[in-house]
This record gives structure tokens, sequence and C-alpha cells, in this order.
């Protein structure tokens, strides 16, 4: 299940920009499966740098997960061959690893469409949160604490950066940033599509979600078919 982050120099940080990796391999059942890019995925990755190159947009470094399509996705973007560094409190959560557990422990199957994934993932986290489901990698609340973790001490290097992570990172930090109901959460997680951009920005102190899921470098006809969610 990302994302880029690009903080501005000049001191505190006023803007960091997030990106989800490209397209993975859909369908799959197990991490191992779903951990590499399709074809697309690496083409949405190639085009996104693209786009960060002719508007003239570049960065000191560029961070990633340790998870292989973060990488991947890392590595098309990065055509000026600045330093990749890997952090992995951008990782995504254990979804696969919360998916067996649910189906093992309450009896709710994967999902096979994605109007069935907008139930599962606010059963998922709301089993997650109350401790009901668990993954052996880390709990609820120690998620959030990494991924917010990880943005403010990013922030605080005022260096020029681009951090590239999972939906479920995106999703969350949003959501924690502006409070969004536990019940609305998923319509979150759905709206993160792959390489899109989200900005957070300073206000008043506080890092604010102020672009959310734009694509534009996927934003034309003959692209339309690579504005992915699955």
């Amino acid at each position: 299940m990302f994302n880029i982050v690009a903080i501005k120099k000049g001191g505190t940080l006023s803007t960091v920009y997030i990106t989800r990796h490209g397209q993975a391999n859909t369908g799959a059942r197990d991490h191992h499966e779903y951990d590499k890019l399709s074809p697309l995925g690496h083409q949405q990755a190639q085009w996104l740098g693209e786009f960060f190159a002719m508007n003239g947009i570049s960065f000191d470094r560029i961070y990633s997960g340790d998870l292989q399509r973060q990488q991947q996705t890392a590595q098309g973007i990065n055509s000026a061959g600045v330093e990749h560094v890997i952090d992995e409190r951008l990782n995504e959560f254990d979804y696969f690893g919360l998916s067996h557990d649910i189906e093992t422990r309450i009896g709710i199957p994967y999902p096979e469409t994605q109007d069935d994934f907008k139930d599962y993932i606010l059963n998922m986290i709301t089993l997650w949160k109350n401790g009901e489901i668990s993954s052996d990698l880390e709990t609820y609340e120690s998620f959030h604490d990494r991924i917010l973790s990880v943005v403010h001490d990013l922030s605080d290097r005022g260096e020029n950066a681009l951090l590239v992570s999972s939906s479920g990172v995106i999703a969350s930090l949003v959501a924690r940033l502006l409070n969004v109901p536990l019940k609305d959460q998923p319509k979150l997680f759905l709206s993160v599509s792959h390489t899109c951009l989200n900005r957070f920005e300073r206000m008043c102190g506080d890092l604010t979600p102020t672009l959310f899921c734009a694509t534009p470098h996927l934003d034309r006809p003959d692209r339309s078919h690579a504005r992915t969610f699955i």
C-alpha cells in the first residue's frame, strides 16, 4: 500500500510533500508477492520524476522506507542521482499480517472489490485500535507514533528532501493532523492514488495538510489509465 515529502530550506520546516509508491502487484494476498512495482508502477515513478525535473524541483536527499516498492519508486523518480536514504519509519503498517489475523480471529475474509475494501479497512483499523486483532510488528499506537516522528524529525533538519512511503502512512497522517473521525478514515485510504502528491505546511506552529492526492504528472488524457488506487 506512500508517499513523497519535500522540505523547503530556511531554518524550520515550511513545506512537506509526500507521495505514495507506484502501483505494486495488485491482487497479491501476501506481503512478499505484493512488494514489487508493476510495469505501470515503474512508469508512474518515472513520470513523477520528469514532472519534478520539468518544473525545476530538486532535492538534497530522497527518503523511503525499506520496502521494495518504495525503494523502486524512489529510484524511478531519482533521475538526478541524489542520495537515497532508507528510514524504516516510512514503511507501511502490517496490512497483510492484520488481514491474516482478522480472518483467523474474527472470520472476516479478504475483500474482493474496492467497495468491499471500504468496510474492510474500517473494521481492520477499529479492531486494531481496540486490540482485538494484532500485528507481530507494532501496535496501532506505535504505528502512529513512528509516522509522526519521521515527519517532525525530517522537518527539523531544514533540508530539501523527498519522502516515498505508502497509502496507510499518508492517510493516517492526514487523519491524525485533521482529527478525522475513525468512521471517515477509509475514505482517505481509498483516495490515495499511486504516486500522488500530498503537502503539509507549518501553520501556527503545527503541520497542516494543504494538498491531498494531486497527480499533475498524470492529469492528461493519454495518462488517465495511470491514475490507479489498488
